[in-house]
C-alpha cells in the first residue's frame, strides 16, 4: 500500500488545526517503572528526550505512578501523573502519542482523540508481535474486537519499531498508515567505561573469564531456557565462558537457574540484578559480548547499548534487527537450541581481533543510522504532517517500501 503525497489512506488521517491551547507533542503511557517494564522504557525517555532537546514542547502524561528513583527524567522534558487529567491533557495537544496495548491508558487515550480531534499515534513496542498475541490469546481477540481494533483503525498513525512490526500493525489494522521509526541510543554513556577491574572487585569469581552478557527482563519470551542448553552443550570444551545476568525476574529466573544447576553449571552464572545507571555502566564495561536469545521482541534497546558499548553480539532472528548480520556487526541466528549453540561456538572461536572487529561495526552501525537524533528529526516530521499536513514524511514512506533499508 503506497500513499499518495498529500493523503493518507481510510479513516486513518485526520483534520485537525492546533488551537491556541494546544500545547505540543503529549505522549501517553503507564507509569515510567523500568524495573517492571525493561527496555521499554528507556525507548520512551530516549525518544521524548531527544524529542525535547531539539527545543520541541513534550510531556509524557501517565495515569499511573512511575518509579522515579529508577531513572534521570532527560532534560527538558515533563512527567505528569498519575494524578493529571488525562482527557485535559489530549484536548490541549496538537499530537498524542500512546505507547503500548491492552491498557488503560492506551483505551482512554485513544477515545478522547478521536472525541477532541486530535491526531494520535499508537506504538505497540512488539506487544503486537504473533507471540505476545498467543499469550492470554482468548483475552485479546475479545479485547482487540471490542476495544484495541477500533483504537488502532482510528490512528492518524501507528508506530511501527521494526520492519516485521509494519506488518504485525497492519494485520490488526490493515488500512492503518505507518510510520517506520526505530529506537536509537545515546551514545554518550557508553563512552570511557568503566575498567571491568570495578566488577572483578565485587565478584571476584570473574577473573579470567569470557563474560557473556544477558541484561534484560528475565521473562520467559526472552530464551533463557535456550542460552542454558548452549552453555550446557558448549560449558565442557569452555571452562573460561561464564554468564552475567542482568535484569530483574519476570517469571523466568527459577527456570533457568534450575536447568543451569541440572547442567552442574550453578557456578557459571554471576547475578546482577537490575541495573541503571553506573551499575549498567560497569556491566557494560566488564562483558566480553552481550547475547539475546529471544523468542519475541519489538526493537530491543539492550541490542543497540551492546553495539554502542562495542560489544560482539549474539541475536536471534526475533529481535527483528538483520542489519545488524548485513553490517557485520554480530551474529544472528534462529531462536532454538542448535542455532543459538552454533552461534555461541562461533562467537567463542573466533579471535579476540575478530570479536574486535564485530564491535567496531556494531558501533559504527549505530553511530550511522540508530542515534536517538536521528529518529527524533523522523519523529518530529510525522508530527508535524499529521498536524498540520505537507509532504509525506520519508519514515511513512520508508514504511510503505517493502524494499527499503
Amino acid at each position: 500500500m503506497t500513499a499518495s503525497p498529500t493523503t493518507l489512506p481510510g479513516p486513518s488521517r485526520r483534520s485537525h488545526t492546533p488551537s491556541g491551547t494546544a500545547s505540543g507533542w503529549v505522549h501517553l503511557c503507564n507509569g515510567l517503572d523500568p524495573v517492571r517494564d525493561g527496555g521499554m522504557v528507556p525507548s520512551i525517555l530516549g525518544m521524548t528526550g531527544a524529542l525535547a532537546g531539539r527545543g520541541d514542547r513534550v510531556e509524557i502524561v501517565t495515569p499511573t505512578p512511575s518509579r522515579r528513583d529508577a531513572f534521570e527524567l532527560p532534560a527538558g522534558l515533563t512527567l505528569r501523573g498519575p494524578e493529571a487529567d488525562l482527557a485535559s491533557a489530549v484536548r490541549g495537544a496538537e499530537v498524542v502519542h500512546i505507547h503500548g496495548l491492552w491498557q488503560g491508558h492506551s483505551r482512554r487515550g485513544a477515545a478522547a482523540a478521536r472525541r477532541y480531534d486530535v491526531p494520535y499515534l499508537i506504538a505497540a513496542h512488539g506487544m503486537a508481535e504473533p507471540w505476545a498475541l498467543r499469550q492470554k490469546a482468548l483475552k485479546k481477540r475479545i479485547y482487540t474486537a471490542l476495544i484495541e481494533g477500533p483504537n488502532l483503525r482510528g490512528a492518524s498513525c501507528l508506530h511501527a519499531l521494526s520492519r516485521p512490526e509494519i506488518g504485525h500493525l497492519r494485520a490488526l489494522a490493515p488500512e492503518a498508515t505507518v510510520c517506520f521509526v526505530p529506537n536509537g541510543v545515546d551514545l554518550s554513556p557508553f563512552d570511557d567505561l568503566p575498567p571491568r577491574a570495578e566488577l572483578e572487585a565485587e565478584h571476584p569469581e570473574l577473573a579470567g573469564k569470557f563474560l557473556l552478557l544477558f541484561l534484560g527482563r528475565l521473562h520467559p519470551k526472552k530464551g533463557l531456557d535456550l542460552l542454558a542448553e548452549a552453555m550446557g552443550a558448549l560449558g565442557p570444551d569452555h571452562p573460561e565462558l561464564h554468564l552475567l545476568l542482568a535484569g530483574n525476574d519476570d517469571g523466568a529466573l527459577s527456570p533457568f537457574l534450575g536447568r543451569m544447576a541440572a547442567l552442574e553449571l550453578s557456578d557459571r552464572v554471576t547475578r546482577l540484578g537490575h541495573v541503571a545507571g553506573p551499575s549498567a555502566r560497569r556491566a557494560w564495561g566488564a562483558a566480553d559480548a552481550f547475547i539475546l536469545p529471544s523468542y519475541s521482541e519489538g526493537f530491543s534497546m539492550a541490542v543497540l547499548e551492546a553495539l554502542a558499548a562495542r560489544l560482539p553480539s549474539l541475536i536471534t532472528t526475533a529481535c527483528h534487527f538483520p542489519e545488524l548480520a548485513r553490517a557485520g556487526g554480530g551474529l544472528v541466528v534462529e531462536p532454538d537450541v542448535p542455532a543459538v549453540t552454533a552461534g555461541l561456538r562461533e562467537l567463542l572461536e573466533r579471535s579476540p581481533d575478530e570479536r574486535a572487529d564485530l564491535g567496531r561495526r556494531g558501533r559504527e552501525l549505530v553511530e550511522q543510522h540508530y542515534t536517538w537524533d536521528r529518529q527524533a528529526d523522523r519523529l518530529a516530521e510525522v508530527y508535524r504532517y499529521l498536524s498540520g499536513g505537507g509532504p509525506r514524511p520519508e519514515a511513512i514512506a520508508s514504511a510503505d517500501d517493502p524494499g527499503a533499508a
